[in-house]
Formats: C-alpha cells, sequence, structure tokens
C-alpha cells in the first residue's frame, strides 16, 4: 500500500501537470485581475472580487483537475491497473486515487492564488478592506487571514468538481470527458441550484461573502466547506463503486 500510496504521489505532484496548474492559475490570476489592480487596487480586494468571476472559476475548476483526474483512464485502458491490483488491494487503489486526486486538485490552486497574492502584495501592501459580506469583519480586522479564507473556499469548490470528473472517468474511462466534466457538472449543477435557498445554491456557496448559513463568519466558513467534502464524499463512493464493477468486467 506503502509503494502505490508513493508512486500515486510521484505521478501527481512530481509531474509537469501539477507545475502547469499552479502557473495556469497565477496566469489567470493576472489576466483576470488586470482591471482592478489599474488603480492601485488593495491585493485583499482584488482576490475577492477576481473569484467572484464566473470565467476565472470555470478555467481555475480546469486546472485543478490537471494533475491526476486522467490516472484512472490511464491505468485503465492501457492495462496497467491489473499490474497494479497483483500487488495491493482495490480499496487501497480507489482510496489512493481519490485522495491524491483532491488534494493535488486543492493544493495546486491554493498554491497558485496564494503564489499570485503574494506577488501583487511585494507591489502594494494589503490593507484592511470593507465588504458588506459575511466576512466583513475579518477583512478588515485581519486581511490576510481573509484572504486565505477566501481562497480555501474556492480551492475546495474547484476540488469539489474535480472529484467529479474522476468520479465520471469511472463511468466513462475517457481523459477528455474526465477533463471536460468538472467545466460541465458545475455549470449544469449550479443552474439547476440557483433557485435554491442559500445554503442549498452552489453559486452562492462558491462565492464565500454570501450569507449562506447563520450569522457569524465561523458557521459560514465551516457550513460552506461541510458542503463542499460532503460532494466530495458522493464523488469517492461513485468512483469506487464504478471502479468495483470494472474491475469485476460487468461493465466495459
Amino acid at each position: 500500500m506503502k509503494g502505490l500510496w508513493m508512486s500515486n504521489i510521484k505521478r501527481a505532484f512530481f509531474s509537469k501537470w501539477y507545475f502547469i496548474a499552479i502557473i495556469g492559475t497565477v496566469i489567470m490570476s493576472y489576466i483576470s485581475s488586470q482591471d482592478y489592480m489599474k488603480n492601485d487596487g488593495n491585493p485583499v480586494c482584488v482576490i475577492e472580487l477576481m473569484i467572484n468571476l464566473g470565467m476565472f472559476k470555470k478555467i481555475v475548476v480546469f486546472f485543478s483537475s490537471i494533475p491526476f483526474i486522467t490516472v484512472f483512464c490511464q491505468d485503465y485502458n492501457s492495462g496497467y491497473i491489473n499490474s497494479i491490483l497483483s500487488r495491493t488491494k482495490k480499496n487501497h487503489y480507489i482510496s489512493s486515487n481519490l485522495m491524491i486526486c483532491v488534494l493535488s486538485g486543492f493544493t495546486s490552486v491554493f498554491s497558485g492564488l496564494i503564489l499570485f497574492y503574494g506577488v501583487i502584495s511585494v507591489k502594494i501592501p494589503p490593507q484592511a478592506y470593507e465588504t458588506p459580506g459575511v466576512y466583513s469583519n475579518l477583512s478588515l480586522g485581519n486581511p490576510l487571514l481573509y484572504v486565505l479564507v477566501f481562497t480555501s473556499i474556492f480551492s475546495l469548490y474547484a476540488t469539489m468538481w474535480t472529484a467529479f470528473g474522476l468520479a465520471l472517468s469511472s463511468i466513462i474511462p475517457d481523459k477528455y470527458i474526465a477533463l471536460g466534466s468538472p467545466l460541465i457538472l458545475g455549470y449544469l449543477l449550479e443552474e439547476i441550484t440557483c433557485k435554491f435557498p442559500s445554503c442549498f445554491n452552489l453559486y452562492h456557496l462558491s462565492h464565500p461573502g454570501i450569507k449562506v448559513f447563520g450569522n457569524t463568519a465561523v458557521s459560514n466558513y465551516f457550513y460552506t466547506i461541510i458542503v463542499f467534502i460532503f460532494g466530495i464524499v458522493v464523488s469517492g463512493y461513485i468512483f469506487s463503486y464504478f471502479v468495483k464493477r470494472r474491475i469485476r468486467n460487468e461493465i466495459f
């Protein structure tokens, strides 16, 4: 089992795609923030406005997917999965793929956003920022923590769709479908839930400033995190179910 985890860690975190995901997030952040930085914009405000852009969200979700989301397709279509399963249990294979996919997706986006924030903060020092959102007290009292909250929520949001894409790759083992499905699923489910109350509205949940549960920053933060983790867990069950069926040759 240890060998499998180390192998997957190398495939995810030491591949060119992981670094491309980080650099791509930084570049996309730079492109998306130009209008906000023209007048010496506060980096704290820039991060908030940028993350709430629809096109930015969709493209960064794609970047979170590329480090590891196609690995199952590669293993299955090449037959390499048979070699792996001869040396380890199927549950170990499934859990390793899911966890490494989630960790690589989250850290690539989070690292890219924090790196971008650090770069622009050198030129323009961060300042307290007054926002009408639920985290207003935090943005005024501790701007750095405010940025960490915003970026962690968004990174987990992107990771949730990456996990859904991994699950779909076990149903249809095609790498192009795996890469495109987080964008499509994210758009469709946000549209479906757009009329729901804020606590079930995925569009609102992906915008950290919107109040979705309770009246405090703590309750909103943990509720949002729990919802996204629940989505990842559901994806994990779907992935496990279809991978096991494929291993038993019940579907082709």
